[in-house]
């Protein structure tokens, strides 16, 4: 029996950490991210959210990161919302100081992930084997699940629309957080105006939803997944973009049926880490306990 994860679910603006074990996450804590720290204080970071939390019991640490990651080794390339913290071995460094294995993923993988596994998804009892778990958050970016398994391709790109050009710049500046940001306004801001009947306010996330329409059309002709399950902050304000997006991306005729819905599993990229992680290092755990 393996013991509990130290899991992490990292943001651009904040942390999410638990402890995973099959499925459950206990103790999860919320913590601000320093998103311009320089690259030493930004992995002395992360190991004090891990002492933090790890516990006598705990037999592993498995972390998201919203950047581009080798998920094999666990070498961190960039990410774009943390840009001094870049070309990293973040397991290597993790696993010499705390001495258990560890996994670092994607963090939109996590979720996609935890929202196979244990997402309300299900048809008929069984879980769709085409899935997109799509995060909208400080960025945008997307988790893929092929045949039931996590497709990552060749570099780990899979997914990463948020890159991809649109208009003046990229999907990702008109389809999460960023689309705010780069208006000089706050999305959290603008959420609570609009729930108060502020015109422009609810005018910005029309604006939103018609962007979103046209990224969930690449991604449906893209992948042609079972269901999109829709994470992340942005997420939160659902009712007031979902009109506009699906008005938009019904104009694709080949996006007609396709099932779109809000994630209610708490915490899933911090239980899609576990599961991944478990996925990857169940044999490595047996010989560690029995050592």
């Amino acid at each position: 029996m393996t013991g509990k994860i130290v899991c992490i679910d990292l943001g651009g603006t904040k942390a999410l950490c638990g402890l995973a074990f099959q499925g459950a996450v206990e103790n999860v804590k919320r913590y601000p991210v320093p998103s311009y720290a320089a690259k030493n204080e930004m992995t002395s970071y992360i190991i004090d959210l891990i002492d933090k939390i790890i516990t006598d019991d705990c037999t592993g640490i498995a972390i998201g990161i919203p950047g581009v990651v080798d998920s094999d080794s666990g070498y961190v390339f960039e990410v774009t919302n943390i840009p001094n913290w870049r070309n990293i071995n973040l397991a290597g460094i993790l696993r010499t100081r705390f001495q258990v294995p560890v996994m670092v993923h994607n963090d939109v993988n996590c979720f996609a992930y935890g929202e196979y596994k244990y997402g309300a998804h299900f048809d008929k009892g069984l879980p769709c084997q085409t899935l997109l778990g799509v995060c909208l958050g400080t960025g945008l970016g997307a988790g893929v699940i092929i045949s039931g398994k996590l497709h990552e391709g060749r570099h780990g790109l899979a997914g990463e629309f948020g890159s991809a050009p649109y208009l003046k710049k990229t999907l990702e500046d008109y389809c999460s957080g960023q689309f705010f940001r780069n208006l000089d306004t706050d999305g959290a801001n603008e959420y609570e105006l609009a729930l108060s009947g502020n015109q422009g306010a609810l005018n910005l996330f029309e604006q939103l939803g018609n962007h979103l329409g046209v990224a969930i059309a690449h991604m449906q002709l893209a992948y042609d997944p079972d269901v999109i399950v829709l994470g992340g902050s942005v997420s939160n304000a659902y009712h007031l973009f979902e009109a506009a997006m699906h008005a938009r991306f019904a104009q694709f005729e080949q996006c007609e049926q396709l099932k779109i819905c809000i994630s209610s599993l708490p915490d899933a990229a911090l239980v899609g880490a576990c599961e991944l992680f478990y996925q990857r290092y169940i044999t490595e755990l047996k010989s560690y306990q029995s050592a």
